[in-house]
């Protein structure tokens, strides 16, 4: 049987253990990155948050993750995995509880900072930690129900959200998390006890500290601009400064990379076609979910588009995440019983497939026109989150496995940032191009056109709906008409963008997954 045959045996009870602390702890972590979307208007009311403000609730802990990710998973391959994923488990709890108490802007940004910290530890060493605990016929079922979790935590982040904030308290999504942090906790506890982890800690290692530095001054300052730039310009020196030292911060971890006996990240690993897919995948694959999520939830919350509820919202997206998690489940086991090559292919062609086929979607288009695209994206996001870590956490020797976990996570979490900004742009070029059509069609001169002018680049939905209100019936319902068919068009140039991004990672798979199988831990050759 080839080296990447699926076995169907069944998972150890060890194993079955870690698995359920990790998707427990995977859970909270998904399910954070997009519940707090739906709670914003909470909180910038009982804050009274400022928009920049508001913008870093939901960045710093996208930021703080992002940057620390690879770092805590290096430490976890030399201090051990399962000691910074409890620690992960409390920093994340310390975070919750402080966001649960706040009292103030400052209080809840400390905690959405200590609770992206707690993911980087809990992302960084959940994958390679279930992966150690797991006998390697086993490791892809596993795997695939790991990126499951994923997936579904991620999907029903927004149900979760706009449930408590309209029915109870927004405070409520953090209480959620100390009460599934203290089930895993305890389960955590029994797997330290019993050993369900072998220790795979390499013997003498020494940490990287000048790489690590590198490392942060790479992708903090990278993080910081790619959040900043769309709300302060990507001309303003809060934008190029950090961009710069990123650049610079590039050299020095390839320098300090090359020069170290250990490297903190090992950049020879890349040079193997597998594991370069399998991070460039998983970029892509966070790219185009964000870049998607964030935007559909924008659209069919629209009181001009579906009007749906925030959670009416996320429950509009189930199709997509039910058929993630289901096909998260099954593919390992179905899908990839000799190589990954054409399973991967399907995934992203699938997701191009279904980006594609959003693009036609228009306010008149209701749920009964998109339920069915919606789940082709889900089928290949559920390929390609349950393979690609697979592809290239299986090449790496077990004593590199938490480093590989962090930077397939790493690339995960920029693809994200990445998608939210670039379909934010997209939708940005849109709007303006539309604009300026829809304003100089308006009377030259006239006072209707100067304040709607003005409301429309500067002014709230409802001064635009007040001005619009104003005009004589028929271009009033001209200018409605035509704000509609911006909003569609916006939309429709974001899910443009994630096809063609899904369309060439598909090109990209077909490319580097040639080939038969390599062995298990080939990778290691390469720093030999």
């Amino acid at each position: 049987m080839p080296k990447d045959a699926i076995e169907d045996t069944p998972v150890t009870g060890g194993a079955r253990l870690v698995l359920m602390m990790t998707a427990l702890c995977m859970m909270v972590v998904g399910f954070n990155t997009t519940a707090v979307a739906t709670i914003l208007p909470n909180l910038k009311a009982e804050f009274d948050l400022t928009p920049s403000s508001l913008q870093w609730v939901m960045a710093i802990y996208t930021v703080v993750s992002a940057t620390l990710v690879t770092i805590v998973s290096r430490f976890g391959d030399i201090t051990g995995k399962v000691g910074v994923f409890f620690a992960g488990m409390i920093v994340f709890a310390l975070g919750s509880t402080l966001v649960l108490f706040s009292q103030d802007a400052a209080m809840l940004l400390v905690g959405r900072g200590a609770q992206g910290a707690g993911a980087a530890a809990l992302f960084g060493t959940s994958l390679s930690l279930l992966t150690a605990a797991t006998p390697e016929d086993q490791r892809a079922s596993v795997t695939g129900a790991w990126g499951a979790i994923v997936g579904l935590a991620i999907g029903v982040g927004p149900i979760v959200g706009g449930a408590f904030a309209h029915y109870l308290s927004w405070r409520g999504v953090f209480a959620t998390d100390l009460a599934l942090l203290i089930v895993a906790f305890v389960i955590g506890l029994r797997v330290s006890k019993e050993h369900y982890v072998p220790d795979t800690r390499q013997a003498g290692a020494k940490f990287d500290l000048a790489g690590a530095v590198a490392l942060v001054l790479l992708l903090g300052p990278l993080s910081f601009a790619l959040s900043n730039g769309e709300s302060h310009g990507w001309a303003s020196r809060s934008t190029l400064i950090p961009l710069c030292v990123s650049g610079l911060a590039v050299v020095a971890l390839v320098i300090t990379s090359r020069r170290s006996a250990d490297p903190l990240v090992e950049l020879r690993y890349f040079r193997h076609p597998r594991y370069f897919m399998a991070a460039a995948g998983m970029f892509i694959t966070g790219f185009a979910l964000f870049s998607f999520f964030v935007y559909f939830n924008v659209f069919v919350q629209s009181p001009d588009a579906f009007g749906l509820s925030a959670v009416g919202a996320g429950i509009a997206i189930l199709p997509l995440s039910g058929s993630m998690f289901v096909v998260s489940v099954i593919a390992p086991r179905f899908l990839a019983p000799y190589s990954f090559q054409w399973p991967v292919v399907v995934g992203m062609g699938f997701m191009a497939c279904g980006f594609l086929l959003l693009t036609t979607t228009t306010n008149t288009t209701g749920m009964t026109g998109i339920w069915w695209k919606l789940m082709i994206i889900g089928i290949g996001l559920g390929i390609c989150f349950s393979l690609l870590p697979r592809l290239g956490l299986r090449l790496l020797p077990e004593e590199h496995m938490g480093q590989g976990s962090g930077v397939v996570n790493a690339c995960l979490y920029f693809g994200a940032t990445l998608g939210a900004v670039v379909g934010g742009l997209a939708a940005s070029l849109t709007t303006r191009r539309g604009l300026s059509e829809l304003i100089g069609a308006l009377p030259a001169g006239s006072v209707e056109r100067t304040d709607l002018a003005h409301a429309l680049t500067h002014g709230s939905s409802g001064q635009v709906q007040q001005l619009i209100a104003g005009l004589d019936p028929t271009t009033s319902s001209k200018v409605a008409g035509a704000l509609r068919d911006l909003q569609d068009n916006a939309f429709d140039s974001v899910m443009l963008v994630a096809a063609c991004v899904s369309l060439a990672g598909m090109l990209l798979a077909l490319l580097l997954l040639r080939g038969p199988v390599p062995p298990v831990h080939s990778a290691a050759d390469l720093t030999r």
